[in-house]
């Protein structure tokens, strides 16, 4: 059974990441869909200078829950990506995001961004305007786009980690797309999927009245049959 868990903030997935890291031979591949990028160092707001940084992202062993918890609680936003790679818990990162971004804090780390999503306060004023493009986000051919934009095909990473954070589906129609071939052949070859709620997030930019709930029950009923019923993680991440 395909195991699926929630956590309440994105970089919380990592504990997830890290025990499912733990029973391969190599790290995984992440394929991640934000409406933000997530790309930035990882403690780099936190620690005190590079060394303390450096120190830190050397102290984060994938077998070791421990270290992995005290990790998490270092982190701020956007910075779990960057602490995946280098800490061997991914080979690398393709982001799918609605936001473009000032830069990856790590080479292994790839956006692939919508170039004709609007910017914050357009969607923010007018966001009917902007319904067609939130709809589209799971549609094979767009999707097969961004994908192809990052080189990624996914039965050449059979067991990679599929990740969503849900401020990525701002619409009912998002998660059940006219043509779900790509969306299901992703699932389908992905050893993980983790979902990240976001809720103030999701209450901010959503146009149609979903919640983290029930969007976490529409992507059940994609691969119905496939996955267990979710983990809910706490907010400390375990």
């Amino acid at each position: 059974m395909m195991r699926i868990e929630t956590v309440d903030l994105h970089h919380q997935v990592l504990t997830a990441w890290a025990s499912y890291r733990s029973t391969l031979a190599e790290a995984p591949a992440v394929v991640t869909f934000d409406h933000h990028t997530d790309t930035l160092p990882a403690f780099g707001r936190a620690a005190a200078d590079e060394a303390e940084r450096r120190k830190w992202i050397a102290a984060v062993d994938f077998r070791e829950p421990a270290a992995v918890k005290a990790a998490i609680s270092r982190l701020c936003h956007d910075e779990h990506l960057d602490l995946a790679v280098k800490a061997g818990i991914a080979s690398r990162s393709i982001v799918v995001a609605h936001a473009d971004h000032p830069g990856c804090a790590d080479s292994r780390i790839q956006v692939t961004a919508d170039a004709s999503w609007p910017d914050l306060n357009l969607l923010l004023n007018d966001p009917d305007r902007f319904r067609p493009l939130a709809d589209r986000v799971f549609e094979e051919e767009w999707l097969a786009a961004r994908l192809a934009a990052a080189g990624f095909v996914p039965e050449e990473h059979p067991g990679f980690i599929f990740d969503l954070d849900l401020d990525y589906v701002l619409t009912e129609k998002a998660l059940r797309p006219d043509r779900p071939g790509l969306l299901c052949r992703l699932l389908a070859n992905a050893g993980l999927i983790t979902l990240s709620r976001e809720d103030d997030w999701l209450r901010l930019l959503r146009i149609d009245p979903v919640t983290p709930d029930s969007l976490v029950r529409q992507l059940m009923q994609t691969v119905s049959g496939e996955i267990t019923e979710p983990v809910r993680r706490t907010r400390n991440g375990f």
